[in-house]
């Protein structure tokens, strides 16, 4: 009797130390499974698509051109670019992002959607994406900086996200001339700095117009308001009327920058 007892016990304390280390070697897998994963999304491609077809993505409808593209769109182009350099993506998901509806101005009625790094950085550079009153499709992006509050830091972002946007929009460019392009545009920028009624959202119309496969850039800067790089969808139409009313056009060539007018 006194045998059986101890024999109970025994099995007992055997059957108790299986079962904890049954558990710990489950827990430790299933750990692992969890490193392994972030591992997976930190490493892989942030996205299936790699580039978009600008030119075939444009559109007009009630005399507005857009582009027939949607902000994830915008997104996962943006950081296929990006992770090209860095393995990795910049821009997190449409719910991480600032949103309102524009209520004034040549943009009235659009829902405007702004991207920054860090929301608690005021001062950091954005992103922003226009889309046309109660559709997906976009009608402008700005890489927006904050020159009143300079410093040569945030500059730098801000170069580095004109840089991948432009990347993103012309993928086949060559480092150097992507960078050139930037530097040219911002150069205007601070050249032809407007006056306050003159800001972003009026009607005015900028100094300079670069294109190429129904893609528009150009720079934007008045007093009071963010240094912009404006992305826009743009149609033989519309680079005309720019023409008649005094923008100087520069077409993008493939293999070289050059001015070319209409």
């Amino acid at each position: 009797m006194f045998q059986n007892k101890h024999i109970v016990q025994w099995v007992l304390y055997m059957t108790i130390c299986t079962f904890v280390l049954t558990a710990c070697k489950n827990e430790k897998v299933i750990e692992d499974k969890r490193k392994d994963t972030k591992t997976s999304e930190s490493t892989a491609l942030p996205c299936e698509q790699s580039y978009i077809d600008w030119n075939n993505s444009v559109a007009r409808k009630n005399e507005k051109l857009y582009f027939a593209i949607e902000i994830k769109d915008f997104i996962d182009a943006y950081n296929y670019c990006y992770y090209q350099d860095y393995g990795k993506k910049y821009i997190q998901s449409l719910v991480t992002w600032y949103s309102y509806k524009q209520d004034f101005g040549r943009l009235k009625g659009d829902m405007c959607y702004e991207y920054t790094e860090n929301k608690k950085i005021l001062t950091l550079p954005t992103v922003a994406v226009y889309t046309i009153k109660h559709t997906k499709n976009i009608e402008a992006i700005t890489v927006n900086f904050d020159d009143h509050s300079y410093t040569e830091k945030m500059y730098k972002k801000y170069e580095k996200l004109c840089f991948y946007c432009l990347k993103m929009l012309f993928p086949n460019m060559e480092k150097n001339k992507i960078t050139s392009l930037y530097k040219k545009l911002n150069k205007k920028a601070y050249d032809h700095i407007f006056q306050t009624e003159k800001g972003f959202h009026s009607y005015n119309l900028p100094s300079d117009l670069y294109y190429r496969d129904g893609v528009g850039i150009y720079p934007y800067f008045a007093y009071g308001e963010s240094v912009r790089m404006c992305i826009i969808p743009v149609d033989q139409k519309l680079i005309r009327s720019y023409r008649k009313k005094g923008v100087r056009l520069h077409r993008l060539d493939e293999r070289k920058m050059s001015n070319y007018e209409i």
